[in-house]
């Protein structure tokens, strides 16, 4: 482990020190999908001590989320996040034909000196892009942004309901055990040594861990990562075929 985890982990625990120390709410930046998978050991130990704690990015589907802890006799509420949500609005068709994208709004972000642990996801639409940030950036959002990649936006306060709208590629096969080399083989299209090999040098996560045990167990609604291949869901397992393999589907974001 380095510094910059240890000093991460050394952040959790002081936000669970907190809590009870002040008898309120403590909650942490935005974390990545990984941090959340990486820490939730460390928060099910603390938790023991009477805590509740809580993952929530401002929406029902959100993938970058604040951890809240709260004192065990303090309902947990997800109007207690510091989080306020932004839509900024721009025209269909923004002058020089290039459509804004995810970048373009983070970019415009980091230049109010935002940093990115205090943005949580940002979804771009047509027409739109809502966007979560920390409550104290609120009037920065309101004020201070009115152009998005060179188009002029206008900026304000909530969302509409919106549907954000993975689309997934199916990638289909049959594995001997849903082992993760096996698996790691059959979405990156490669063979098992070379899967094997990937997972011993760190390239493969699962469920936003990394992985070394290329013998790993999967099961479905899994998620697996190989750097350089993309990401993918464990979307099916279904029967044995003829030659007694399972047949599986993945499903590989796009």
């Amino acid at each position: 482990m380095d510094k910059e985890q240890e000093y991460f982990l050394a952040g959790i625990r002081n936000q669970f020190a907190l809590c009870e120390k002040q008898g309120c709410p403590r909650f942490s930046a935005f974390l990545t999908e990984e941090q959340q998978a990486w820490i939730a050991p460390l928060i099910q130990k603390l938790a023991k001590g009477g805590f509740q704690t809580r993952f929530w990015g401002g929406y029902a589907d959100a993938a970058r989320k604040m951890l809240g802890v709260f004192p065990d006799y303090i309902p947990v509420s997800e109007e207690s996040f510091p989080i306020a949500a932004f839509t900024a609005c721009f025209p269909a068709r923004p002058a020089g034909g290039r459509a804004l994208s995810h970048r373009d709004v983070l970019g415009t972000l980091m230049a109010q000196q935002i940093k990115r642990e205090m943005v949580g996801d940002i979804i771009v639409l047509p027409e739109r892009a809502v966007f979560f940030l920390e409550e104290r950036l609120r009037r920065v959002a309101e004020t201070q942004i009115d152009a998005i990649g060179g188009v002029g936006v206008t900026v304000g306060a909530g969302f509409e309901p919106f549907e954000a709208g993975t689309r997934f590629e199916e990638v289909n096969g049959t594995l001997k055990s849903l082992r993760l080399d096996a698996a790691a083989a059959l979405c990156a299209g490669c063979s098992r040594e070379k899967a094997a090999a990937a997972i011993a040098a760190g390239l493969v996560s699962l469920n936003h861990i990394e992985k070394k045990e290329p013998a790993a167990p999967l099961k479905e609604g899994d998620i697996l990562i190989i750097r350089g291949k993309g990401k993918f869901k464990l979307g099916e397992v279904g029967g044995l075929t003829r030659k007694g393999r399972l047949a599986v589907v993945f499903l590989k974001y796009l």
